[in-house]
């Protein structure tokens, strides 16, 4: 019975959505032929696509070789960085066709997955536009869900900037999203514009800093940050070794420019980053950066879907190797959870605070932007997204 009543609570929250979706589509934005843009946007833009990259054909070997040297190495992690249950049954369900492809070293399937990525089922939690291009098949209607949360970004990001954005997203992994500007613009890419010109403001006075962005997704923040900032940086990206395949695709093909060390291929040069102007990384190897080295870390909604013990980890490894800025935008929902027959609990963002002995906090407020699932999800709860912004004086 309470699977029933669960099953039909999702379904009048999804009724709830699409109807609210509707009604703002007809009064607001109708009058841009949104439905024609969006229908646009959702084409297959594989004949479009242009890669000028003379070594991109090695892309995928390297993929490969990176993704098997992670995988031998996290046999050996300790306890914090031992992948959830969660994300196990994910990599086991939604990423099983590109591990199939990784693990029998077939690079020219690699290659067909990663080029149609951002529509394929591994895809749907990393950030980009997947998850809408499915809900878009199954339902004609969701459309209009899709324009009211697109919108709704565009005019925050608008209102924010006083001025008409001036959006760009590259075309690699076949994205769908609004067509504008005769450019294809997942609702995503917004925010990520935003934060990268956040980061930039707080970094501009550096001649070449170093970023590290942990559970990077695809790549889309890394992306915007790379390419919006005016000197040389190095950014460093880590995640769990199959979505690390993929941000890694996204970044070598949309910036064929950068010098990018995968995994393994240079061991001595992960302690010397200013090398190299992109360090993918598995997540278990954020021990190996080096102390007081990042001028900023950046995360989005993951610390405080880890469990506590991992939250904490990760921490304590910011402490040690931060020398200026710890922003991140994570929920205040306390959740326990069953990971491999052991009760796990998570740790609210507000609570993840650094050694206030050499952090100070810049600012605590709502995160910018938000989906009406976001709200819907966590409305029981009674919770909300914060922004965090952290600074070292010490």
């Amino acid at each position: 019975m309470r699977k029933i009543y669960k099953k039909f609570k999702s379904a009048l929250a999804r009724t709830f959505i699409l109807l609210v979706s509707i009604v703002t589509y007809v009064f607001k934005y109708k009058r841009y032929n949104a439905v024609g843009l969006v229908k646009k946007g959702f084409e297959d833009h594989t004949a479009q696509i242009k890669i000028n990259n003379g070594g991109y054909s090695q892309i995928f070997d390297r993929l490969i070789g990176a993704y098997h040297k992670s995988k031998e190495a996290q046999k050996e992690v300790e306890r914090p960085y031992k992948i959830s249950r969660m994300w196990q049954d994910m990599i086991d369900g939604q990423f099983a066709d590109l591990v199939s492809a990784l693990r029998a070293g077939d690079s020219t399937r690699l290659r067909s997955l990663l080029e149609n990525f951002q529509r394929e089922r591994f895809a749907f939690s990393s950030g980009g536009s997947a998850s809408d291009y499915h809900s878009m098949r199954e339902n004609r209607l969701f459309r209009y869900e899709f324009i009211n949360a697109w919108y709704k970004y565009y005019n925050i990001y608008k209102d924010l900037i006083d001025e008409r954005p001036r959006l760009s997203y590259p075309l690699i992994g076949n994205p769908a999203g609004m067509y504008y500007d005769e450019q294809i613009i997942p609702t995503e890419s917004i925010r990520y514009q935003y934060y990268a010109s956040e980061i930039k403001s707080l970094l501009c006075d550096l001649e070449r800093p170093v970023i590290c962005e942990i559970g990077g997704g695809l790549g889309g923040q890394a992306y915007k940050i790379i390419s919006s900032l005016e000197h040389p940086a190095t950014f460093i990206l880590l995640d769990i070794p199959e979505m690390i395949v993929v941000s890694s695709y996204f970044l070598m093909a949309a910036l064929p420019d950068k010098k990018v060390l995968l995994y393994g291929e240079n061991t001595s040069d992960t302690g010397n980053p200013s090398q190299y102007d992109i360090i993918v990384l598995p997540h278990f190897a954020l021990p190996q950066v080096q102390e007081q080295s990042v001028d900023l870390f950046f995360n989005s909604n993951s610390f405080s879907e880890m469990n506590s013990t991992s939250a904490k980890e990760y921490l304590r490894q910011i402490e040690r190797s931060c020398r200026r800025y710890l922003m991140h935008i994570n929920h205040n929902a306390e959740f326990v959870w069953n990971n491999n027959g052991e009760k796990t609990t998570n740790i609210r963002a507000s609570d993840l605070i650094p050694d206030p002995n050499c952090f100070k906090r810049i600012y605590q407020h709502l995160r910018v932007f938000s989906k009406i699932d976001d709200r819907i999800f966590y409305y029981r709860k009674n919770v909300r997204h914060f922004a965090f912004l952290y600074e070292r004086y010490c």
